[in-house]
């Protein structure tokens, strides 16, 4: 979820209809059945399995605490969780009506970042309490790997509902010299409601800058929530960052129309729900909207051409 301005298949991949009981087991404890093999990654056109610097399907039970910390932080919030001292996350406060809580991140040969209606007071940006209407799972590397260039590329199931707003999307890590949130790479967002087109089937993508935001939207022309799709960027530290659905390209910025990142860089992995103040732009809840709106992640891949992974 973008911490500036906030952010998908051209084929869904539909769940089996009868179910195994490991499938049974995670769907019990996370909610949802495992993603199935076909939802898994293999190497991107023009890279091979010696290309690959960092890898995470979520196997096992648990999150692997060598790649994540079981919410959203950054440079600006000097690694604490956003809000819970009132740093960070300052410019996502009035948007969203959901609090991240570790309770709805969920592993099971696979990853499972839920959004439930259950109301809960927690600290606000800027300090101060709040009640937020929804509970929330996210996922960040801040801490434990960065990156600086390369091919990113995560499988992900979106979440369905009205108000649903999952997002894949980097900060500047600790490596990175700066103690602000300068740059962010959003290299997925859902939700949103640009030029009146179905929301499960838009994709947003940007690249927030000091000079301004870059980027667009994306229709995929099928719903984005019914199945698994690979997101990517091809980011070349200080002179492009491509991003690309399902291994096709959908949008590009250059080092001729805004500053590129060339300095480490986290992942983060959210669920959201959106609050009123981004009804002008994305889907806000409603009647219609079910009590969990879980978002799924087969796996998380980086290979690197041109780019390297960087200790934080």
């Amino acid at each position: 979820m973008s911490a500036l301005a906030t952010v998908v298949a051209l084929v869904g991949v539909a769940l089996a209809s009868s179910s195994s009981p490991a499938q049974d087991s995670a769907a019990a404890r996370c909610g949802s059945p495992p993603p199935p093999p076909s939802a898994r990654l293999s190497p991107p056109e023009g890279f091979t399995d010696s290309d690959l610097v960092f890898s995470d399907d979520f196997s096992g039970a648990a999150l692997n605490s060598a790649n994540w910390v079981p919410y959203v932080t950054s440079n600006a919030a000097k690694g604490a969780a956003w809000w819970s001292d009132g740093r960070g996350g300052s410019g996502i406060g009035t948007f969203v009506d959901s609090y991240n809580l570790p309770s709805q991140v969920c592993v099971d040969n696979g990853l499972t970042l839920g959004a439930a209606r259950t109301g809960v007071v927690a600290p606000g940006p800027g300090g101060g309490k709040r009640l937020y209407p929804f509970t929330a799972g996210a996922v960040s590397t801040y801490g434990k790997q960065e990156f600086t260039g390369g091919t990113i590329q995560i499988s992900m199931k979106a979440p369905n509902g009205p108000g649903a707003w999952p997002a894949l999307w980097l900060l500047p890590g600790k490596g990175a010299g700066s103690s602000g949130d300068v740059f962010e790479i959003d290299i997925q967002e859902g939700g949103m409601t640009a030029d009146r087109r179905a929301a499960n089937s838009l994709l947003s993508y940007h690249l927030h800058t000091q000079r301004g935001v870059f980027g667009g939207e994306a229709d995929a022309g099928v719903d984005l929530t019914a199945g698994y799709n690979t997101y990517a960027i091809d980011w070349v530290p200080g002179r492009s960052i491509t991003w690309r659905l399902n291994g096709k390209a959908i949008g590009e910025v250059t080092s001729a129309q805004a500053p590129i990142p060339d300095a480490p860089m986290t992942l983060i992995l959210s669920n959201a729900v959106a609050g009123p103040g981004a009804a002008f732009w994305h889907t806000v809840p409603d009647g219609s909207t079910p009590a969990s709106m879980p978002m799924q992640i087969a796996g998380v891949q980086v290979y690197a051409k041109g780019g390297r992974r960087a200790a934080p």
